[in-house]
């Protein structure tokens, strides 16, 4: 199974797009023109903007870029992207809006920046951003919500330098991104700051502290459904009847204390093992079943504003277990053994190291403890 790419990574590729009809002549026609652009007028460089309405937001962008078709990526967080595809340098200045489920619940937003700066320092140069170095972040409340703006620069494939600003909106349930990149020569300061300020959110907003579980625990149906497709490689995704119960048990998702872990132990169907969940998942989208095994594998991300874990256990019978739980397994290792209670998201299959492919179920987990 290849290793999870998160949500924010995945909207960033759209920050490395470049246009395909370029030629040299054209390339040194275009170094020269931005030589000669820093002698325009302000009021000659002024940009013409259109209105972007979405659902529940809507942002300015510059008239003359083009909207982004991005059904093929198939990431549902992106809910709008333009670029400028007008320009015939090898990078094309863009911006999206991406709405993704908090898997926290955090409402700090330089928490989110730091995250992303680990994972671009990381990982980046998997998502064409190589060399990627943090310019700076800044408070920019959105109204009387906290937010703010990271900043920073990176290698693009094509040997363009560029700028990617993102504004973080972050609430108890979801956290707004909007994403801009630009050539280093053609960074717009004032373009870009009348864009952040254009934005728009009409549906309301949560922002409040929380303490214990809850907060970790509000959006735990949306974050397995937002997480499925990747974890699966976009092979299968979650049912409506599987979201609803992991709607209706928020409270268990993790079981981090001695009463919840007390709580989802009685949930259990003993009944249910893992070679049912083998023969037809779909019968056990609503049962919580417990599966004890070798921990083969066990990874943690912490790029989404908290740890959480995947874990991947084979039981006595040789059945492979994939368990997403929004929490760190503590000490878990590889080698180990451990239980592992939750609810059954779907069966799938992953490319094993021997070639062939292994067949599995991915659980949204609940409780994982090791034996």
């Amino acid at each position: 199974m290849k290793k999870l790419i998160t949500i924010l990574a995945l909207a960033t590729l759209l920050s490395a797009c470049g246009n395909s009809e370029t030629n040299t002549t054209t390339n040194s026609q275009t170094t020269e023109a931005s030589k000669a652009t820093e002698t325009v007028s302000t009021e000659a460089k002024a940009t013409k903007y259109t209105t972007y309405n979405g659902e529940g937001f809507s942002f300015a962008y510059p008239e003359s870029w083009k909207s982004v078709d991005t059904s093929q990526m198939n990431v549902p967080s992106i809910k709008a992207a333009f670029s400028d595809q007008s320009s015939s340098a090898t990078f094309a200045d863009n911006m999206n809006l991406t709405i993704e489920a908090s898997s926290t619940g955090s409402i700090n937003p330089e928490e989110y920046a730091n995250n992303i700066v680990d994972y671009y320092t990381q990982n980046g140069s998997s998502i064409g951003i190589s060399d990627y170095k943090k310019t700076s972040y800044t408070n920019k409340p959105y109204k009387e919500y906290s937010a703010g703006v990271l900043e920073g620069a990176y290698k693009h494939t094509s040997g363009t330098d560029v700028v990617l600003v993102q504004y973080l909106i972050p609430t108890n349930t979801e956290l707004y991104t909007m994403t801009l990149t630009y050539a280093k020569d053609t960074y717009n300061q004032d373009e870009i700051k009348n864009i952040l300020d254009s934005l728009s959110i009409t549906v309301p907003l949560e922002q409040t502290a929380t303490t214990g579980n809850t907060s970790a625990t509000a959006s735990a149906a949306d974050f397995f459904n937002e997480l499925t497709p990747y974890i699966t490689e976009d092979t299968a995704f979650m049912e409506q009847a599987s979201y609803d119960f992991f709607g209706k048990h928020n409270d268990v998702f993790p079981a981090i204390t001695a009463e919840l872990s007390k709580k989802v132990q009685g949930l259990v169907d003993s009944n249910v093992t893992t070679r049912h969940l083998n023969k037809n998942v779909a019968n056990y989208y609503n049962t919580f079943v417990q599966v004890n095994g070798e921990v083969i594998s066990v990874e943690e991300d912490s790029s989404l504003g908290a740890t959480f874990s995947i874990v991947h256990v084979m039981d006595e019978n040789g059945n492979d277990i994939i368990a997403l739980y929004p929490a760190t397994t503590g000490d878990l290792l590889d080698g180990d053994y451990a239980t592992v209670i939750g609810a059954p998201i779907t069966n799938f299959s992953f490319e094993n190291v021997g070639g062939g492919y292994t067949n599995a179920t991915l659980i949204g987990a609940s409780l994982v403890v090791a034996d």
